[in-house]
């Protein structure tokens, strides 16, 4: 390969380099323990991604996934962490046959209990503004729910806008994280889970 190609190359790889690493702001990662518990505020999709996406940083040896955990589930196994991932859809509470003021509910109990166990707690909105409402609306009623009881919280930037997260941060004291892309998640799960 001639000079001027490898030397276009390593700009590339550099320039590769310097994206991933912007695309992670705020607060360094925490550092989180297995066995982790990954469940989800108001029945939306992105706790499905984000395990997916956990599962294949490979760097999680013990974890499980229950979309509707209650205060019980959280004895089945000594979690250390709880990722709990933050977005109300329609169809996902539909389809759990549940109302947003019963999804509340089960949240505010499961967060007493996880408190009580000592329960590490990350609130992760990974899908950003798809994930945020008008006030009092299904979307920021999980919020008020989850994130202010968190220990960590990991945003995506477009769902911080309006500086929300910023407020809750600054009012518990939570680091908080922000990456650009739901992808980049995987990159703060291994910086969490480094030995």
């Amino acid at each position: 390969m001639p000079r001027v190609s490898w030397m276009l190359a390593g700009a590339a790889v550099l320039a590769c380099t310097v994206s991933a690493e912007a695309a992670i702001s705020g607060a360094a990662p925490v550092k989180a323990q297995a066995p982790l518990l990954i469940t989800n505020a108001g029945q939306g999709p992105g706790a499905k991604m984000s395990r997916l996406l956990i599962q294949r940083t490979g760097v999680v040896s013990d974890f499980d996934y229950n979309a509707e955990p209650q205060p019980a589930d959280l004895k089945t196994k000594p979690y250390k962490t709880m990722i709990v991932v933050l977005g109300s859809t329609a169809k996902g509470l539909g389809a759990s046959g549940i109302t947003i003021d019963q999804e509340v509910e089960r949240l505010t109990a499961i967060m007493a209990e996880a408190k009580k166990l000592k329960i590490q707690i990350i609130a992760l909105l990974l899908e950003g503004k798809t994930r945020r409402g008008k006030p009092g609306g299904a979307d920021e009623r999980c919020i008020d729910a989850i994130a202010p009881l968190a220990s960590y919280l990991v945003v995506k930037k477009d769902g911080n806008e309006d500086g929300r997260f910023d407020a809750i941060a600054k009012k518990s004291g939570a680091p908080l994280t922000f990456i650009d892309d739901a992808m980049d998640f995987s990159e703060v799960v291994k910086q969490m889970y480094a030995k």
